[in-house]
This record gives C-alpha cells, structure tokens and sequence, in this order.
C-alpha cells in the first residue's frame, strides 16, 4: 500500500475533510438563491452567507492540506470518487438536517471547528507512516 500513499493518516484526514466539504456544498447549494424575507427571519439569510465563507475558508484549507500531503494522483482519485458517492449520504441525511436551521448551525459548527483544527496545524504536518 506504500507505493500508492505513504502517509495514510493523511489520506484519512483528507478523506474526512473533503467528505465535509462536499457535504456542507450540497446543504449550501440549496439554500441558494437567497430569499427576500420579512426582518426577523433576515438572521437566517446572514447565517447561509456565514456558513458559505466558513466552507469556502475549509474548502481552500482542505486543498492545501491535501497538496502538501498527498500525491498528486492520491489526492484527485480521492477527492472525484468521493464527490461520486457522497450525496449518497448527504440524501441519508434526515430533512431537518438537510434542509432546516438547525442543520445549519450544526454545519457552521463543525466549519469552525474543522477550520481551527487545520489554522492550528493540527491535522497538517502528519508524519508518514513507516
């Protein structure tokens, strides 16, 4: 298995890492185009444009964290067979997860705490394993 990715850990981080980001894309991707709504509910249109520049900064640490890490083969397998199947997941999903406020805040949630992990280096870096 060395011969196709040295470093395994990293490759399962980067697995976790994309699958987020392209599970945070598919719950953005519908709730795009923003509606006009009545002042108290305009809180949810600034949490969907909160939620997407947390994605967008997890997306691009998420790159940079598989370019350095990976092979360049590793990391373009990986990252187009796990674009094919997780919607599969993302429709596992329940709706309330999907579709609702509270997924959502769950989904910023988990971009901060992805988005610390990554400025902390604390998944970058990942020595090979021998």
């Amino acid at each position: 298995m060395n011969q196709i990715e040295p470093n395994m850990l990293a490759l399962a981080w980067f697995a976790a890492l994309w699958s987020m980001c392209c599970l945070g894309f598919l719950q953005l991707a519908g709730l795009y185009p923003l509606r006009r709504q009545s002042p108290p509910l305009r809180a949810t249109n600034l949490l969907v444009l909160a939620t997407t520049a947390l994605w967008i900064a997890v997306l691009a640490a998420t790159v940079r964290f598989g370019v350095t890490e990976l092979r360049w083969t590793t990391f373009v397998i990986v990252a187009g067979i796990l674009v094919l199947f997780v919607p599969e997941i993302f429709q596992a999903l329940p709706r309330r997860f999907r579709d609702g406020l509270s997924g959502l805040v769950v989904s910023a949630c988990a971009f901060a705490v992805v988005l610390l992990l990554l400025a902390q280096n604390l998944v970058g870096g990942v020595p090979p394993l021998m």
